[in-house]
């Protein structure tokens, strides 16, 4: 009993150790949040969006690999007249090689609308740690700063009790983007909802180049802007500074349905399709080892290993080796198995030569001449213990021998072991 639980407590602790150093640990928070793709129904994800564009007939496609499918045509049929949208920050960071891909689709004449979550804080916002600021710069080319409060206002909020501070982290952030000025874009839009489940700060876009960026909408109440169009060879960018705004919880909410219907209308050709970025999110369709990690189907199965794996080690496996009795090895089957593994790679032929030419330098050692293995036929046809019978047997195997031709090794052996005993 003692020598099964001490096998236990190795196995667990073997266990433990593979855990700790090779398999990724789960955050509990990825698997609470609602990723903005196509496929989530909770108020976080765009299905609502994507149905709604879907039942007015307007071609849809979920991106699952990276920017570089957009150039192959795998996605979409058109080369141009595609709308993509990307919410960022990112579950799975574009590589420097897929932001360049993906400025050489938008010169083509595509729309990159970019949703980031600045002026919100949605909750999936939170699980990852990839920095959207830097990540929005590569994709919009617009440098982000932080809008400093005024000292008075921050004087004002440390007087503010502390419950009434933990309440207003606690309640929806709801603000609102309206037009600065007239576009087309924004026809018949006066307010943009958007979300916020946590505080978020402002934010200042400028540009990082000298090509021109037009500043569309604003924060309602803030004049902070939020809405930016620039123009990229045939094609444009569109950032919002927010990520919320065209979710399931606010699509139907003031004119969020009109403004993504005017930007649709606005920038897709007949045959362009609207595409949405859930490769980004972590929605891939090629290998990805968190995804894989986190499957609850890799789980359980590793459980019911490790399980099986327990039950062998302790109600199987042999703890102890059973004693056994000293067994010598046997001389004469060890000579046998040699015996077997030579006669097995050598021909009989060479076999025999290598008998004649022993018993001949057996006799030519005695007679002093040099053991050479030549016949010493002379000497044999003269000694008196060799019969003529035996001596013409002896001739005949021996020119068999050297012809390359077979014999019987038994009866070469019998005959030699005999001459042996008469002459020597």
């Amino acid at each position: 009993m003692r020598d099964r639980l001490v096998t236990l407590g190795l196995a667990l602790g073997a266990l433990a150790l593979f855990y700790f150093l090779f398999l990724p640990k789960p955050k509990p928070a990825q698997a609470e949040a609602a990723l903005p793709v196509s496929t989530e129904l909770r108020p976080d994800g765009y299905q609502a969006a994507w149905r709604w564009l879907r039942s007015e007939g307007i071609p849809v496609a979920a991106l699952h690999e990276r920017y570089d499918g957009l150039l192959t045509g795998n996605v979409v049929r058109s080369r141009s007249g595609n709308i993509l949208l990307t919410t960022l920050p990112h579950e799975l960071p574009a590589r420097p090689g897929e932001a360049t891909q993906l400025d050489q689709w938008v010169e083509d004449g595509n729309t990159l609308i970019v949703l980031a979550a600045l002026d919100d804080t949605p909750l999936w916002a939170l699980t990852n740690n990839s920095n959207p600021v830097e990540a929005v710069g590569r994709l919009t080319r617009l440098k982000f700063t932080v809008i400093e409060p005024e000292d008075e206002p921050k004087k004002q909020a440390s007087h503010k009790p502390i419950g009434s501070v933990l309440k207003g982290l606690l309640q929806l952030q709801s603000r609102s983007i309206q037009p600065s000025g007239d576009h087309p874009l924004l026809n018949q839009v006066k307010a943009v909802q958007m979300l916020s489940e946590f505080p978020a700060s402002r934010w200042r876009g400028t540009p990082m180049d000298r090509s021109g960026v037009l500043q569309i909408g604003e924060i309602a109440g803030t004049g902070d802007a939020a809405m930016w169009l620039r123009r990229q060879g045939k094609g444009q960018v569109i950032t919002f500074a927010a990520a919320s705004i065209f979710s399931n919880a606010v699509i139907g909410e003031r004119d969020n349905a009109r403004l993504l219907s005017n930007l649709v209308a606005w920038s897709r050709t007949a045959a362009g399709t609207v595409i949405f970025d859930d490769a980004h999110q972590g929605a891939v369709s090629y290998y990805d080892a968190k995804a894989f990690f986190k499957d609850p189907r890799l789980h359980r199965t590793l459980a019911w290993i490790v399980l099986l794996w327990i039950v062998f080690v302790l109600g199987v496996q042999r703890l102890r080796m059973r004693v056994t009795d000293w067994n010598p090895v046997d001389v004469t089957a060890f000579v046998g198995s040699s015996g077997e593994f030579f006669a097995a790679t050598l021909t009989s032929a060479a076999a025999g030569a290598g008998l004649l030419a022993n018993f001949f330098n057996s006799i030519r050692s005695r007679l002093g001449l040099a053991q050479d293995g030549a016949p010493p036929w002379e000497w044999l046809s003269a000694h008196a213990g060799v019969s003529a019978r035996d001596l013409i047997e002896l001739r005949r195997l021996h020119a068999r021998v050297q012809t390359g031709r077979s014999v019987d090794l038994v009866r070469l052996q019998n005959l030699l072991v005999q001459l042996q005993g008469n002459v020597i």
